[in-house]
């Protein structure tokens, strides 16, 4: 009963339960990050967005790799925009940080803004991931790059290992191939895919032109 409201939360958080899936996910969530982060370089002066922030450890981590930039971080689930604001609460007052309410599909930013914007295991919920794409397209400077993260990989020799995740949330495993030409299609170019072999982790790097 636990694991299944946990799962359920893993969407949109929210009550009880949904704290509970903040704590876990800042907790489960911080090994990928640290091994999908030595994929990219960030400069001290980088402007990023980091997309579903969840708890706001992601936002913690990029603000410690920065000293004169910002890092924003957003999510549409209103708990997780308190937690995250609550976690990095200094960098907020400092002006270091700022997390937002917001979606992924109509991000509250001008065009150009982000050197860099981070996704982790968040993708699987985009609500219009070819139209998401572009969205965060549209906000990356040029030369700037979009960092994607994946627990959930679909695999082959084991089609059914994310199946009942996948029928209670609705979503579905990444494959690696479908994602390379829908980073794209969305005008992406230097798309790298990165895999942790002992984990079966994929972390997706792509670059605005």
């Amino acid at each position: 009963m636990k694991y299944h409201k946990l799962v359920e939360n893993a969407k949109k958080p929210s009550g009880f339960w949904g704290k509970l899936m903040i704590r876990s996910m800042n907790k489960g969530h911080g090994e990928l990050t640290d091994w999908a982060l030595c994929h990219v370089a960030v400069q001290p002066d980088n402007i990023i967005l980091d997309v579903g922030c969840g708890g706001g450890k992601t936002v913690d981590k990029l603000c410690k790799r920065i000293s004169n930039g910002k890092v924003y971080g957003v999510d549409y689930s209103e708990l997780c925009v308190k937690k995250s604001e609550s976690l990095n609460h200094k960098n907020v007052i400092c002006g270091k940080a700022h997390i937002l309410q917001a979606s992924v599909s109509e991000l509250p930013f001008e065009d150009n803004k982000f050197n860099l914007v981070t996704a982790i295991e968040t993708y699987y919920f985009w609500p219009d991931k070819p139209k998401d794409l572009k969205e965060i397209f549209r906000t990356l400077t040029p030369g700037g790059r979009l960092m994607l993260a994946f627990e959930m990989v679909s695999d082959a020799k084991n089609p059914d290992k994310w199946k009942s995740v996948e029928d209670r949330l609705g979503i579905k495993a990444v494959d690696s191939e479908e994602l390379e030409k829908e980073l794209s299609s969305a005008g992406f170019t230097d798309i790298k895919l990165f895999s942790n072999g002992e984990k079966d982790w994929l972390c997706a790097v792509a670059q605005k032109e």
